[in-house]
This record gives structure tokens, C-alpha cells and sequence, in this order.
């Protein structure tokens, strides 16, 4: 009964091999598109008689695929934050498509990233990596590395305090760091587990050395969480590090809060337009981007591709999953639509 139900995977790395051999395991036909970056008419191709689909790449699926894409009963997210990333998702929802994440897989390996980005601001050295000599002698010309600051002692200002906040919390303390946190709702058992103290973003700033950021993207019509108001209200000096979405972050603000006020920032995450470019032409030493990449490891990869692809087949053989984000989704569900009523 199952093979005539088809799971699409994108993508070449996200979802590992494992869990595509879960899908074809559970009696499903597997369609695969190796591209991390499909466009429109592409995945409108791809998605053509699949009933299942898992994002492991980094497309963007809109309301015309979902709409289009009449068999459709099940999109899988890899990930935590699917509304930043599918466009499409509300139409998703309308249409009665189930829409399952995978909240906490990544969280280790962003938070450990979160900690690494802060050490690099911290410890500038990207600039003097000693590479390949530069002359057929073989001498490498050094220069006198810039002076770094320890982490020790600093105040952290950890933004959103879920999974990924709370591990970056945990790590600070490990580091000798004093930590603050802001969140929409408060952490009451890591307050009482880890001693460190609830403030208000606006208080947060002004009292933080480092920044991390751990909140969803912006929603349609939502302004970024930080603009020019509240990148002024920093400490001059201040490290950031962001990855949350590359958009909680205005870039023109913090391009202006970089040369007006010595900010340091990483982000986890490249965006586009002429900010963007003015920033990257910073140097990595004030302005670090890189491709995301902070939940791109073996272990969370694993982990988040096999109870993405579980919750998909699950789905699909009428069991139902807990990781659906839209429960009441046969509800809505129209008639035409394969697997209405």
C-alpha cells in the first residue's frame, strides 16, 4: 500500500543516508533531488505526485508549490524554525498539509557553534592564519597578531532561552562568564538550576559584553529584533553573535554600530543586498559570516534526518506523529486533495 505514496528528500547532506534508507525501509518510494538550492520551477517539478517531503536543502517552498502540489500530505522540516524558512508554510497549513520540525535535534551543535563564534570574536585570528608560503623561499611573513580578551569574567547576554540558550548559558557558566538572559517566557527552572538572572532586552544590552542571539526570524512585516535604537544602547566593544536567523539583525544598524561603536559581530548565516556587502567587506576580524553551518554536524544531522523522516512515513500510514504543528491539518484538508475526506 505504501508504494504509491512517493517521499521527496533534497538536498545532499542534511538528511543523511540513514534516514533515507528508513523511508525506502517503511515500504515508501523514494525520489531524490541532490541540489542544495533548487529553484522555483525546479521543486514545482520535484514535487509533482509526492505525497511526502523533507527540506534537506536550502530552497524556499511558497504558497504556489504547496498549492500546486496536490498529492501533498506532509512537509518535514529539518530543523526547528520552519516559519523563517518556508515562506509557503500558512498556505501549508490552510491546505490542509501536515507540517512536522524537529525541535532540539540541532541544539547541542548550534549552541557549541554559538560558543566558538564568541571565542573567535574574543581571540581575533582569522586574519593571521599561517597558510601556504607566499614566496618560492618558503618564509612566511608574520605580523603581530591583534590582542584578544578572555571570556572569563565577561557578562553574557544569552537572547531566548529554549534549548540552544539555556546549553550557550551552560557553556558561559563552564567558561567563568556572568549570565543574563531575555526571553518572551521565562525560564523559571533554568533560573533556579543555574542561578543566572532574567532582565529585559533593552536592560540586556546595555549591560552585556557579548550578545548571543537564539530567537526565531522575523514574521512578514515584523521588524528585526535588533535596529539602530537598540545596537546603540550596547556597550561600545561589544561582541555579538547571531545564530538565530541572519534577519533578528538590521544590517544597515549594524554596520553603523560597527564603525560608530566598535561592535564586533559573527553571524551564522549570509543574506544579500548591498549591506550585506558593505559588511562582509569589513574583514572577518570586525564582520564574520559564514555560510549556516551551525547545525551541520554528523551527530545532529542524524539525529534530526531520522525523526524527520519517521514523522513523514508515520504520517503517510495514518499513525499520526507528535511532531505535527498543525494537528487539526485533516480538517482542513479539501476534498480533491489526496487523503481528504
Amino acid at each position: 500500500m505504501n508504494r504509491r505514496h512517493i517521499i521527496l528528500v533534497t538536498g545532499t547532506s542534511v538528511v543523511p543516508p540513514e534516514a533515507r534508507r528508513l523511508i525506502t525501509d517503511r515500504g515508501f518510494t523514494l525520489r531524490e533531488v541532490a541540489d542544495d538550492h533548487a529553484d522555483a520551477e525546479g521543486l514545482h517539478a520535484a514535487l509533482d505526485g509526492v505525497s511526502g517531503y523533507l527540506v534537506g536543502g536550502y530552497e524556499e517552498p511558497g504558497d504556489a508549490h504547496f498549492e500546486r502540489a496536490t498529492s501533498l500530505e506532509v512537509v518535514a522540516f529539518v530543523g526547528t524554525d520552519f516559519q523563517s524558512y518556508l515562506p509557503g508554510w500558512r498556505t501549508a497549513y490552510d491546505l490542509g498539509i501536515a507540517v512536522t520540525n524537529t525541535p532540539g535535534e540541532n541544539a547541542p551543535s548550534v549552541a557549541e557553534f554559538t560558543i566558538l563564534l564568541a571565542l573567535t570574536l574574543a581571540r581575533p585570528f582569522t586574519e593571521v592564519i599561517v597558510r601556504a608560503a607566499p614566496s618560492p623561499a618558503g618564509s612566511v611573513s608574520m605580523t603581530s597578531p591583534p590582542e584578544g580578551r578572555e571570556l572569563a569574567g565577561l557578562t553574557l547576554g544569552v537572547v531566548g532561552a529554549g534549548r540552544i540558550g539555556a546549553r550557550v548559558a551552560m557553556f558561559a557558566q563552564a567558561l567563568g562568564m556572568n549570565v543574563l538572559y531575555t526571553s518572551p517566557r521565562r525560564n523559571r527552572a533554568l533560573e533556579a538550576a543555574m542561578g543566572i538572572i532574567h532582565i529585559d532586552l533593552a536592560g540586556l544590552l546595555a549591560c552585556a559584553d557579548v550578545i548571543t542571539l537564539h530567537r526565531p526570524g522575523p514574521v512578514a512585516d515584523e521588524p528585526p529584533l535588533l535596529g539602530r535604537r537598540e545596537l546603540a544602547a550596547c556597550r561600545d566593544g561589544a561582541l555579538l553573535v547571531n545564530t538565530g536567523h541572519r534577519d533578528l539583525v538590521d544590517p544597515v544598524a549594524l554596520g553603523w554600530a560597527i564603525e560608530h561603536k566598535a561592535i564586533r559581530a559573527a553571524v551564522d548565516g549570509r543574506g544579500h543586498g548591498e549591506a550585506w556587502d558593505v559588511l562582509a567587506a569589513l574583514g572577518p576580524e570586525r564582520f564574520l559570516s559564514v555560510p549556516q553551518m551551525g547545525f551541520h554536524t554528523r551527530d545532529a544531522g542524524l539525529r534530526a534526518g531520522m525523526r524527520a523522516a519517521r514523522a513523514v512515513c508515520d504520517v503517510l500510514s495514518g499513525a499520526g506523529s507528535p511532531d505535527v504543528t498543525n494537528p487539526d491539518f485533516l480538517r482542513h484538508r479539501a476534498p480533491g486533495r489526496r487523503g481528504g475526506a
